[in-house]
């Protein structure tokens, strides 16, 4: 008996076949079925290196260590969590395209080793050097170090590769949906469903990634708080301001005597113009004399400027300033304004963590401070991220000789400043708070006013990074510790200089340092204000506290007489 069976095609209209669908499926999801062999090989071997090639190259590597730093991680810390989100990302991608999950992880487990084999062969030869106080050489921690390593690496990487290769059936079986809708010429409810579920969670995922990405570098409330974004944010001009590297002749060799404003070999002079003359009259201190010419409202300018970066090497050639402008503030006008400055973490971090524009525009406008001139001096770039506000022993980089002389000078000719060093604040946060009382002590004939937020006192207090910039411990002590300059500045110099220390005093490391420095300050004569901060280390601590802070500001400008 001969029997022949109809044969059966996609009806032309009504539901797509589905049996199709489920060949199409099961076929797409059989290892190595689009891999014959062993070509899935080196197709995943290119996709890991793709992805460590490219978060390498487009800077995503470097921004990630940079965010962590003014975190409060050191920049080994925040090289091995940015390697380990890395490695995760390399297995997920493998783990996409090959459909093996130990394969994937083997390679996101690469992916960690090429990311952070320099850093750990840099710390165990540092390891392996310490004698005396640093401790010693300890084999059996180096072998733990080791295996916790690759231990958290594969974790990190099989986490990846296991959720991507979960997550495949799903999108490979949205794509044929996809395929079969498009054959049909006509969408299809009951195929359309899973295209639309993978499409709503990849929009998911890209609007909620960010944000709790913003949550967690600046505090978990950074969204629910609007801050005023200033008209002219995004106005940028560029200036060719050369900012020259010190020569190594002129590097101050150590010295007990005191430091002095007037010793050319402890202090860089600002190329300024003239200073501006000591005015007529003198407010009485408490008056706010600036409510006489109050601005009438509206929000303040921002300008962004690009100027030569301070360094050789880096990821970027130019360094940033965001220059603010207050209410009422007009380039023609005849009104001087002070200027407070703030390094090394730019505006775009500043004021996403801490709403700092409309915090100046609504203190200005209600009249608790003074108009004034603020200028933002952001670090990114540098070959070296936790600058320190220092210019580096190697010769890579010149921060403080860029902060103390190409910013101030540039500010003083192209903006309506009080040139009276009397007039000039810095501020910063963490290791910006070791920066403000290191320059302001460095330099009292540029700066009268410091505010440090949680920083530290002492050279190489921040991490094993902090400490890179200066060389030699002892010598560096001497000459950059803000805790050391407090004692040895000049009797003369001491009054000219009034600090803001603000710290959670019940914190571990930020509290004992602001006491011990506060004690140091008090036993040596300064003026100073001691914040004892509800908020710990972090965005929080800045944005509560900065209104408070910058009253004292304008409080001490009112005694140092600017008006």
């Amino acid at each position: 008996m001969n029997l022949s069976l109809p044969k059966v095609g996609l009806p032309k209209v009504g539901r797509p076949h589905i049996g199709s669908f489920r060949v199409a499926l099961v076929g797409s999801l059989r290892p190595g079925a689009r891999f014959e062999r062993f070509a899935w090989l080196p197709v995943g071997i290119g996709v890991a290196a793709v992805v460590v090639l490219v978060s390498v190259f487009s800077d995503t590597v470097y921004q990630s260590d940079v965010t962590m730093i003014v975190m409060g991680f050191d920049q080994d810390r925040a090289q091995l969590i940015t390697a380990l989100i890395i490695a995760a990302v390399a297995a997920a991608a493998v783990g996409l395209v090959v459909n093996r999950d130990g394969f994937a992880t083997m390679l996101g487990a690469y992916a960690l080793a090429a990311l952070f084999a320099q850093t750990f062969v840099t710390e165990t030869q540092n390891a392996v050097r310490a004698t005396g106080a640093a401790g010693s050489f300890d084999l059996g921690g180096w072998f733990l170090t080791l295996l916790a390593l690759i231990v958290i690496g594969v974790v990190c990487a099989w986490a990846g590769a296991t959720l991507a290769v979960a997550a495949r059936p799903g999108l490979i079986a949205s794509a044929v949906a996809v395929r079969e809708m498009v054959k049909l010429r006509r969408p299809s409810l009951q195929l359309a469903r899973l295209p639309f579920g993978v499409l709503l969670l990849v929009a998911l995922l890209v609007v909620s990634v960010p944000a709790f990405g913003d949550m967690v570098n600046f505090t978990p409330d950074t969204l629910m708080l609007a801050g005023a974004r200033a008209p002219g944010l995004d106005h940028n001009q560029t200036f060719p301001d050369i900012s020259i590297p010190p020569l190594e002749s002129d590097t101050p060799s150590p010295s007990a005597e005191p430091i002095s404003s007037a010793d050319p070999s402890s202090s860089i002079a600002a190329a300024s113009p003239t200073p501006t003359p000591p005015p007529m009259i003198t407010a009485a201190p408490g008056s706010k004399p600036w409510l006489a010419w109050k601005p009438a409202g509206g929000p303040g300018v921002v300008t962004t400027v690009q100027m030569n970066a301070p360094w050789k090497g880096g990821s970027k050639s130019t360094s940033q300033l965001d220059i603010y402008t207050p209410p009422g503030y007009t380039p023609n006008g005849s009104r001087r304004y002070p200027v407070l400055f703030e390094a090394p973490t730019g505006l775009p971090l500043w004021d996403q963590g801490t709403g700092v524009i409309g915090t100046l525009d609504t203190l200005i406008d209600s009249g608790e401070m003074p108009p004034t001139i603020v200028v933002f001096i952001d670090s990114s770039g540098a070959p070296h991220p936790d600058t320190e506000c220092a210019d580096h022993v190697d010769g890579s980089q010149w921060f403080e000789t860029y902060i103390t002389t190409t910013v101030v000078s540039y500010v003083d000719r192209h903006y309506r400043t009080m040139t009276d060093p009397r007039a000039r604040g810095i501020m910063g946060m963490s290791a910006g708070g070791f920066c403000a009382p290191m320059l302001a002590l460095r330099h009292p004939d540029l700066y009268s006013i410091s505010i440090s937020f949680s920083g530290y006192f002492w050279v190489g207090a921040g991490g094993t990074t902090s400490a890179e910039p200066f060389g030699e411990q002892g010598y560096a002590y001497n000459l950059f510790s803000p805790a050391q300059l407090a004692v040895k500045l000049a009797t003369q110099d001491k009054s000219r200089v009034y600090l803001v220390i603000v710290a959670n005093k019940a914190q571990e490391f930020y509290g004992p340092a602001a006491d011990q420095f506060e004690e140091i300050l008090r036993q040596t004569g300064y003026k100073y204000l001691a914040v004892d901060s509800v908020y710990t280390h972090g965005w929080g601590q800045v944005r509560f506290d900065t209104p408070a802070v910058l009253d004292a500001f304008a409080a001490q400008l009112v005694i140092n007489g600017i008006w």
